[in-house]
């Protein structure tokens, strides 16, 4: 739960950052409007933010400055989608261009600076009048501000990663959506939980980075259906109906085995030549955003989100074999700090 407090806590620290670059300009363009010059700490603020080609800016509030600013941020949502329609018509997945151009704001940012520069240092060249080429330091403070505000969001982006699409496991034709589903929407289709009734008690010792909260068998008219984390969501402990699944499991030797589907895979029809040869991504016709691939010799692991889950929840599916390759079990599981 720290770390997902901390986590959230970065995320504040950008969006402070993003409407306090919002609020600069809005105070630059109020300012010009008005013929006065911008707050002191703002001219320090740009200051700040200097290139190193130049000693010092122009602590002037005009609207050239204004127009300087105004065009930056025209041109970075420009580049961005440019970039946007780039990456889209190669992968052909919203979430994955998305999150690719979130993880690459700080160099979009740095391409947009340099094309300012290049303008900038173009327009002192070509300047043939008598009226002197400011170097800003009031727009530079909006555009240290965006600066900054994209190397927050790079990093914090890189640290956290981006949800994932959660897995849905298909129980008899009920579907169960592993980190989401609760325990009572499996009750109310019918279903129970061995040795335990509705209002039993489930307490998360908090030990485990793979299993929370308690392993349960899932049954349905005397039929035994695998098994299934079961695990209160905020608390410690709750009662059973009130807990999510965050884990599912079925031995292959099960016989409800061909009554369990992973996101609609049918899992009796699996064999570990499937594996061995083919992206576990296509097994399961998955096109996750950002995903890991783990392949040992009786061992096979999908890997959704692989930024750790201090934010977003990781999803995996697993797959073990016997030492003669017959099929052993197969699982699906959420992992959250919020349950660790």
């Amino acid at each position: 739960m720290g770390f997902f407090i901390a986590v959230l806590g970065f995320y504040l620290i950008f969006l402070l950052s993003f409407l306090l670059t919002i609020y600069i300009y809005l105070r630059l363009a109020l300012a010009v409007r008005a013929g006065k010059d911008v707050p002191k700490w703002i001219y320090k603020f740009g200051q700040g933010f200097r290139h190193r080609n130049y000693h010092t800016f122009d602590d002037v509030t005009d609207p050239i400055a204004l127009r300087e600013a105004t065009f930056f941020i025209f041109r970075l949502v420009i580049i961005n989608i440019i970039v946007f329609i780039v990456i889209y018509y190669k992968t052909y997945n919203f979430q994955k261009t998305l999150y690719t151009c979130l993880r690459t704001q700080m160099a979009i940012v740095l391409v947009t600076m340099l094309i300012h520069g290049i303008i900038k240092f173009i327009s002192t060249i070509r300047n043939k009048s008598n009226k002197p080429m400011h170097v800003y330091s009031s727009s530079n403070a909006v555009i240290g501000g965006l600066f900054f505000t994209s190397f927050l969001l790079t990093m914090f982006i890189s640290i956290s990663g981006f949800p994932a699409e959660p897995i849905t496991v298909q129980v008899d034709k009920t579907n169960l959506v592993v980190g989401q589903t609760r325990a009572s929407d499996l009750l109310s289709s019918g279903f129970t939980f061995y040795n335990k009734s509705p209002d039993s008690e489930i307490v998360n010792k908090r030990n485990d980075h793979f299993y929370y909260g308690e392993l349960v068998e899932l049954v349905r008219d005397g039929k035994p259906y695998g098994y299934v984390s079961l695990t209160p969501e905020w608390s410690d402990s709750d009662k059973v109906k009130n807990c999510i699944v965050t884990f599912c499991e079925i031995k292959a030797d099960n016989e409800q085995l061909s009554k369990i589907r992973f996101n609609n895979k049918d899992l009796s029809k699996l064999t570990i030549k499937d594996f061995k040869t083919r992206k576990l991504t296509d097994i399961f016709s998955l096109n996750p955003v950002d995903y890991e691939e783990i392949k040992n010799d009786i061992f096979f692991c999908l890997k959704l989100q692989t930024s750790g889950y201090a934010l977003w929840k990781t999803y995996r599916i697993e797959a073990n074999f016997n030492s003669d390759y017959t099929p052993d079990r197969y699982g699906v599981r959420a992992q959250h700090t919020i349950w660790e």
